[in-house]
């Protein structure tokens, strides 16, 4: 493990230095605080929706949820998709390697330091949308709701950290970084995306509505029909699972308190989001296994990286 602090230094100086990741900073800075006065407007509107509600509760538009739903994986991959190739590149890998640095202190201390550059990122972000959102409603979080926006912040770490694990593995199991970022945005687009279609006609072709009938109130208040939707929405939703965005969603919807109209890929579903109140504890005994899904992502992809990367062929000017 000698030199992954040297390691973790040089890249954190760069990511905080590098144009990519200050023009990703400003745009979900931008975005999320336009998304408080939404949020705000929102909960002005709706007695029902607390302080959480400025993360989700947008009337129109988007809410910082459905922002990180869609963008988080392109901050993850941008800064993980050019990890190792783009060393070897440019041939610094090897000089690298020439140093009294350990081959797996590279990786963990670029790993590392692309996690603590996305959680400065996510910590900012909501750390400032707070600091909109108090003067703008005239109160505050409750300590409840204060865990809340800490277990949500953290959570957002963990999925943006999957999602720059992915784009590592990506860099260590391709040369060039072109390949490696097609390869993120082909992944995005399929998760982000393809993914909810693909869901859409596996769903019509398994569990058809009846074709040549039309849908009068009768034929809906059926119990056949009631039935039927339930089959729809349990396929749609363990076909949705597959997806971490759908994971992520899922689980900022039990912290957030929304019971209904949940977002998901970036879209709102069944209309505005209603809100409960439910605990903290309430929340992660909920969500448990999609946060666990999320964690095994992120460990599989490290784990996979780690091992390619120790076993990688470098020679000198590689």
């Amino acid at each position: 493990m000698a030199g992954i602090f040297t390691v973790y230094k040089k890249e954190l100086s760069d990511h905080f230095g590098s144009k990519r990741y200050l023009i990703l900073f400003a745009v979900i800075l931008l975005l999320s605080c336009v998304s408080v006065y939404q949020g705000a407007d929102f909960i002005r509107n709706n007695t029902e929706a607390g302080f959480l509600a400025i993360f989700s509760g947008a009337r129109s538009g988007y809410s910082f949820v459905q922002l990180m739903v869609f963008f988080g994986p392109i901050l993850g991959l941008a800064l993980g998709c050019d990890a190792i190739n783009n060393e070897r590149t440019s041939g610094t890998l090897s000089v690298l390697l020439s140093q009294p640095i350990f081959r797996d202190a590279v990786i963990n201390g670029k790993f590392l330091a692309g996690t603590t550059a996305l959680a400065m990122l996510t910590l900012g972000t909501i750390g400032i949308m707070c600091g909109l959102a108090i003067p703008l409603l005239g109160f505050g979080p409750t300590l409840g709701q204060a865990l809340s926006i800490v277990f949500l912040s953290l959570i957002t770490i963990l999925y943006l950290a999957f999602w720059l694990s992915l784009g590592v593995l990506f860099s260590v199991l391709t040369k060039k970084v072109s390949t490696s970022t097609f390869a993120s945005i082909a992944t995005w687009l399929f998760f982000a995306v393809m993914l909810s279609i693909i869901a859409s006609l596996i769903v019509n072709t398994i569990a058809p509505f009846p074709s040549g009938q039309r849908m009068s109130p009768e034929i809906r208040e059926s119990t056949e029909f009631q039935a039927l939707m339930q089959k729809r929405f349990v396929l749609q939703d363990s076909i949705s699972k597959l997806s971490p965005t759908y994971l992520y969603s899922e689980v900022a919807s039990q912290i957030l308190g929304e019971t209904q109209g949940r977002a998901a890929f970036g879209l709102s579903l069944g209309g505005p989001p209603s809100f409960g109140s439910p605990t903290l504890t309430q929340s992660v005994a909920a969500s448990w296994p999609s946060i666990a899904a999320i964690t095994l992502g992120l460990v599989v992809c490290f784990a996979a990286s780690y091992l390619f990367f120790m076993r990688l062929e470098i020679r000198p000017g590689g």
